[in-house]
């Protein structure tokens, strides 16, 4: 009783200081949002109501109080506000230009109207992506789903798999959601499936997984109603890529507009403006300079931006191109450009001698750098593009292959390793690494993991994730590996279609950048000679003069303009293409080398460069 006694006071003792858990500091943001509920939460409460917050974030998918995230936006509101009256105050005082101290204090005393703007704007730019995103994974998801419902695999293990997933990015987010609504909060996985499907911003995701759960309820044929949704599912994704590819050449055929035609009228302005400046008004060299080097390639990126914007997503991204282009490209660049510049004479452009050779070695010069940038990416490129093609049709083809050597009776192991001895072009040496993984006796999981190592392609790793977790998880039938077969030829399918008709745009920007070099050119060309024969003239008289510099510095600006928007005209053809920005640097090169030799063919024709000074006497 004694020791029972002391070991309870002992029990009841508290701790000692010396393993004493400190306790934890709060963070900045917990300070910051705990004085902002203190004096904005009853207004915070107000604003969400008045701008339904409240549902916003609940389709955004952002665990955030409403009430909460109100009064953060407050409290930043008027953080930014006390910033900029300070701010202005102090540029008042400061002595500088008055129209520069307008246009600063304009920007600054709206600078918190931009803050509450961007707040209340972002759960419905989350809520778009968070519906994009879906939509885009959502037949890999159907057909998976369907796959492991077949193979007698329950819901609830399916969606614990689809969080672990790398191959889904938006599908794995929702998946951790009802996972977090089951462990957390205790629900049913019918009734957490449910409570993320009504919230959801996609009606294709919340019709199909809401019709899962009615059916599962009801005691309807689930298999049944899964191989319906998901060949409905593709059906709607085809009838989407159609739309996509009608809204990307919309946006290709902009592009072009505003980078060829609009390009051309400003060339021919700011041509004439430059030549004749008591006539032009505005424009000129520096109009010309800013419109080539500033508004072309800032509405370029704003055009790549709005493609990406677009364009459907896949979770696996492309680094090794970027990684070139950072490690490489840039040192290259650096060196070469300016070794260009100096080897070739370029530098005489700025001792006043413009003429057809300085003015086409000073555009050389860029070009050589640019190709020097370009090269290192598009060499990964190619190399990443010969390893991965063809091998989406060669997947669905050895899945076919698979499901009939399975209903011969032999395993999925067997299977495969029968299969190794067959031709499926790219896919020969993946199938090869399978079969001698399992017969020297790793499992199948363990086989495709080093088989598939270091291979990009989404459609390539999500089938063979779906072969892999079929056989693993549900024995792999042959009726699976039968739905599994006619799923990856749909997926392949749908990439082919993508492709196909997006194809046909790729010549435009080819078309746009020759059209603006040699145009741009030649107007300048029969400007001078119209201008000369008229002025010279024995009726007319004089009608004007022409300095041969001034045109000739036009010219090196126009040439100069014309390399750096063709090369960024390649990105766009890239990006409109392989629906990556890594694929871009191959047609810039292409295009920059094109455009430098349409430039030299078309100065050569341009006789005011002969005269110019430091020009060689005429033949």
């Amino acid at each position: 009783m004694v020791i029972g006694r002391l070991r309870r006071r002992r029990i009841r003792r508290p701790p000692s200081r010396a393993y004493r858990k400190p306790a934890r500091k709060a963070s900045l943001l917990e300070i910051f949002d705990f004085v902002a509920m203190q004096y904005f939460g009853n207004i915070g409460y107000k604003l969400a109501r008045a701008f339904e917050l409240e549902k916003a974030l609940r389709e955004a998918g952002l665990l955030i109080h409403y009430t909460l995230y109100a009064a953060r936006t407050i409290a930043a509101t008027i953080l930014t506000l006390l910033l900029a009256v300070y701010l202005t105050i102090i540029i008042a005082l400061t002595d500088i230009s008055l129209v520069f101290k307008v246009i600063a204090s304009i920007l600054l005393l709206l600078s918190p109207l931009g803050v509450l703007g961007f707040a209340l704007a972002y759960p419905s730019v989350k809520r778009g992506q968070r519906k994009e995103g879906t939509e885009t994974e959502l037949p890999f998801f159907a057909a998976y789903l369907t796959t492991m419902v077949r193979s007698g695999v329950s819901v609830a293990n399916v969606i614990d798999r689809v969080s672990r997933l790398k191959i889904f990015n938006a599908m794995r987010k929702e998946a951790l959601l009802i996972n977090r609504n089951i462990n957390m909060f205790g629900k049913d996985p019918l009734d957490a499936i449910e409570d993320v499907a009504i919230n959801h911003p996609s009606f294709r995701f919340r019709d199909f997984m809401l019709g899962y759960t009615t059916t599962v309820k009801t005691g309807g044929d689930v298999v049944h109603y899964l191989e319906i949704r998901t060949q409905d599912i593709f059906q709607a994704r085809l009838s989407e890529i159609k739309i996509i590819a009608e809204r990307m050449s919309m946006f290709t055929e902009i592009y072009v507009t505003i980078a060829v035609i609009m390009t051309i009228v400003f060339y021919v302005f700011f041509t004439i403006s430059s030549i004749f400046p008591s006539a032009g008004g505005f424009g000129g060299t520096a109009q010309l300079t800013l419109f080539s080097f500033v508004v072309l390639p800032l509405l370029t990126l704003i055009m790549i931006y709005l493609i990406h914007a677009y364009q459907p997503k896949t979770p696996i991204r492309i680094t090794s191109p970027y990684r070139a282009l950072l490690l490489i490209g840039f040192p290259l660049a650096i060196f070469i450009g300016p070794m260009l510049y100096i080897l070739t004479g370029a530098n005489r452009v700025f001792e006043g001698q413009i003429n057809y050779n300085t003015i086409l070695a000073f555009s050389g010069s860029l070009a050589g750098g640019l190709l020097a940038l370009s090269l290192p990416p598009t060499l990964s490129y190619r190399a990443f593009k010969k390893m991965h093609k063809g091998l989406a049709e060669a997947t669905a083809s050895f899945l076919r292959d698979l499901t009939e050597i399975r209903k011969t009776g032999l395993s999925p192991e067997k299977s495969i390793i029968a299969l190794s001895t067959r031709d499926y072009g790219p896919l020969n040496k993946i199938v090869a690494r399978i079969a001698t993984s399992l017969t020297i006796g790793l499992n199948l999981e363990q086989a495709l993991r080093a088989a598939l190592r270091g291979y990009r392609d989404w459609l390539l790793l999500a089938n063979m994730r779906f072969l892999s977790d079929s056989i693993e998880l549900g024995g792999g039938s042959p009726e699976t590996l039968d739905a599994l077969a006619r799923y990856a030829h749909n997926l392949t399918e749908i990439e082919k279609e993508m492709k196909k008709r997006l194809r046909s745009y790729i010549m435009m920007p080819y078309m746009g950048a020759v059209l603006v070099a040699a145009s741009s050119m030649l107007v300048l060309g029969f400007t001078s000679q119209t201008v000369t024969t008229v002025g010279g003239g024995a009726a007319g008289g004089p009608v004007g003069s022409v300095n041969p510099e001034e045109m000739a510095r036009v010219a090196l600006l126009l040439s100069l303009g014309s390399i750096l928007n063709s090369w960024l005209m390649g990105l766009v053809a890239g990006k409109i293409q392989d629906q990556t920005l890594a694929a871009g640097f191959m047609h810039s090169s292409i295009l920059t080398v094109v455009t430098l030799v349409t430039l030299a063919v078309t100065m050569k024709n341009i006789g005011f460069l002969v005269g110019a000074p430091g020009a060689p006497p005429p033949a």
